[in-house]
C-alpha cells in the first residue's frame, strides 16, 4: 500500500523527536538512541521503497533522504557521536516537509489520484491478495490516464477470480459443465469450443475468456442477462487491448469496475454465503 502524506508527516515528527533527544552534547550516542535511530532508518527505507513504486519518479528528493538514512544505519553499527547523528537528521528537520511531504499532498489531491483511490475503494474487502495486485495496477494506470490499460488490468482481476472459483469447485465439475453447455443449442453455447477439457490452472489460462463466462451459466447458474453483461465487459476489454480508436475516460473505467464488481466479485461473495 502506498504511504500517505499523513504517514510521512508522522515520520517527520519522529525524525525531529530523535534529533531533539540527541541533545546538544558531543558525547557518543547511547545504546538506546542508536537502536531507535537504526529502527527509524530501516522504517524509512521501507517507506521510501513503497513510495517510489507508487509515484514512479515523481519525488526525486527521496534519493537524498535514502542516502541519509543509509548513513544513519551504517553509523549505528559502531560508536558514533550524537553530533554526527544530529547532522545526518538535520535535512529531515529542515527541508523534508517542503521537498517531500508537501509535493506528495499535491499529488494526492489531484483529480487523477482521487479517481485512482476511488477505483481501489470499489473492491475493498472483495478481492484476494493476488487479485488486489491487478486492482492496484489498474489504479496506477488510471492515475496517469492510461485508461485502456486500467480496463485490461481490471478484467485480469475478474478472470483471476473466475479461475479461482473453478479451482474451488474442481476441474471435473467445470469439464462436466462445459460438456453440458456445448450440447445446448443457440447462442452463446454454439460458440463454445468443443475441445474444452481442463486439468490444471495452466489449461484455464490458455482457454478463451468467452468460454469461461459462457460455461459459467451452467456451472454457477447465473442467467443470460448476467452473461450478456459479462460479455459486454469482455468486448470492452478487447477494444481496450487492441489497436483502434477506443478512447475510454476515467468515468468509463469506473463504470467498468462497477460492472465486474457486481457481476463477478459480489456474485461469488454471495454464492459462498449461501
Amino acid at each position: 500500500m502506498m504511504p500517505t502524506s499523513e504517514d510521512l508527516e508522522s515520520f517527520h515528527e519522529r525524525a525531529c523527536s530523535l534529533h531533539t533527544q540527541l541533545g546538544t552534547n558531543h558525547n557518543f550516542a547511547r545504546v538506546d538512541q542508536s537502536a531507535a535511530l537504526a529502527e527509524a532508518a530501516r522504517d524509512w527505507l521501507k517507506i521510501s521503497a513503497a513510495l517510489k513504486e507508487a509515484v514512479d519518479g515523481f519525488l526525486p528528493a527521496l534519493e537524498q533522504f535514502d542516502s541519509i538514512m543509509a548513513e544513519v544505519l551504517k553509523a549505528t553499527k559502531q560508536r558514533t557521536r550524537a553530533s554526527v547523528f544530529r547532522k545526518h537528521l538535520e535535512p529531515f528537520k529542515s527541508v523534508f516537509m517542503d521537498s517531500v511531504v508537501v509535493p506528495l499532498m499535491r499529488y494526492e489531491g489531484s483529480p487523477s489520484q482521487a479517481a485512482a483511490r476511488q477505483l481501489e475503494g470499489v473492491f475493498a474487502g472483495l478481492v484476494s491478495t493476488d487479485e488486489e495486485q491487478y486492482i492496484s495496477e489498474a489504479a496506477r494506470c488510471s492515475s496517469v490516464r492510461c485508461h485502456r490499460a486500467a480496463i485490461v488490468m481490471l478484467w485480469a482481476a475478474a478472470i483471476a477470480r473466475i479461475h479461482a472459483e473453478i479451482q474451488n469447485v474442481g476441474f471435473a465439475a467445470y469439464n462436466a459443465a462445459a460438456a453440458a453447455s456445448v450440447k445446448k443449442k443457440g447462442s452463446p453455447f454454439n460458440r463454445i469450443q468443443n475441445s474444452i477439457n481442463v486439468a490444471s490452472l495452466a489449461d484455464l489460462q490458455l482457454g478463451r475468456d468467452f468460454d469461461l463466462i459462457a460455461v459459467g451459466m451452467e456451472l454457477w447458474g447465473y442467467d443470460s442477462q448476467t452473461f450478456d453483461e459479462l460479455n459486454r465487459c469482455l468486448n470492452i476489454r478487447n477494444a481496450a487491448a487492441h489497436p483502434g480508436s477506443f478512447e475510454p475516460t476515467s468515468l468509463d473505467v469506473r463504470q467498468f469496475a462497477e460492472k465486474i464488481k457486481r457481476f463477478i466479485f459480489e456474485f461469488f461473495a454471495t454464492k459462498r454465503k449461501i
